[in-house]
């Protein structure tokens, strides 16, 4: 079963332009394209020469976002000791994922979706005992049943520094864990 994309092109393109601080006149300015075409690719009118301009300036690969524009994204094979779970949250969806050693059982679980009932399911079913819970960011669609994740396995919480949540300790770019 193919599970959905938790982010569209233009969810791509605006993350990036946050996160490299680039504005759409400056993505414009920078991928020799006009305004209207960056407020284009923003609204999910794709055009595969923006696509190609713009891709590079924002550190994307724009052969992967032509492929997600067209619809056509390859699903990836069940990987051992690593589960996806699709959540709903409001009108969107989310995603949260499990991490385990397959040896020793020992997992990580990277946020918590809307709800947490089929990672707790899956905890169970395989025998994983989650050391702990690192959080991607605090939107609330990643963190909505974290107290509920924490109480079950009564694992550690982390997030980054910059964006405090109640429960979690904070940690610095950079920090690294041993799990496994």
């Amino acid at each position: 079963m193919t599970v959905p994309l938790e982010d569209n092109v233009s969810d791509i393109i605006g993350k990036a332009q946050r996160g490299l601080g680039i504005s759409d006149s400056q993505l414009a300015e920078r991928a020799g394209i006009s305004a209207d075409k960056v407020r284009s690719l923003r609204s999910a009118d794709f055009d595969a020469e923006a696509i190609d301009q713009a891709a590079p300036v924002l550190k994307l690969s724009s052969a992967g976002l032509r492929k997600l524009a067209s619809g056509k994204w390859d699903a990836v094979d069940e990987v051992a000791g690593l589960a996806q779970f699709n959540t709903t949250y409001q009108d969107i969806t989310v995603n949260a994922y499990l991490v385990w050693d397959p040896a020793t059982r020992d997992a990580v679980a990277f946020d918590t979706g809307a709800d947490c009932d089929e990672m707790l399911r899956r905890i169970d079913r395989d025998k994983l005992s989650v050391r702990l819970i690192l959080l991607t960011h605090a939107h609330p669609d990643h963190v909505a049943d974290l107290r509920r994740l924490r109480q079950t396995t009564d694992a550690p919480v982390y997030i980054s520094e910059l964006e405090p949540e109640e429960g979690a300790q904070p940690i610095a770019e950079g920090k690294r864990f041993k799990v496994g």
